[in-house]
């Protein structure tokens, strides 16, 4: 954080581990909002970060704004930031292979908001674009 009282959250959306070149949800995007004030849509292989004040905050991944193109349902987490402190949150978008058989009209999707260790997120983020 420019501010040692103020902590800083990313938000990324890497590229999904699915086997093949199809990329679920690829040219679809939510716009994130983080205690009610929009910080921009998050699109595939990309990031976004913002500084926070320390404390409990709300962050809205959705698709019923105008500037999203995101056929998912909401999700919706609380986020506890302290001083100093670098948290990532991973949008995970894979294809529920689970669910999908040959011939179905449409694919089935797996989404989460996932917290992430940031040993595991360094190596993740780094590939996508801000």
């Amino acid at each position: 954080p420019s501010n040692p009282n103020n902590a800083v959250l990313y938000l990324y959306r890497p590229e999904a581990s699915n086997p093949g070149l199809m990329q679920p949800l690829r040219f679809d995007y939510p716009e994130v909002f983080i205690d009610g004030q929009s910080i921009g849509t998050l699109k595939f292989n990309q990031y976004r970060h913002v500084e926070l004040a320390p404390g409990t905050h709300s962050v809205r991944i959705t698709g019923l704004s105008p500037a999203a193109k995101w056929p998912a349902r909401d999700i919706e987490q609380k986020v506890t930031l302290s001083p100093a402190q670098v948290k990532y949150l991973k949008l995970n978008v894979q294809y529920n292979l689970n669910e999908m058989v040959i011939g179905q009209p449409s694919p089935s999707y797996s989404i989460h908001l996932t917290p992430m260790r940031s040993e595991d997120a360094l190596y993740e983020i780094r590939h996508t674009k801000p």
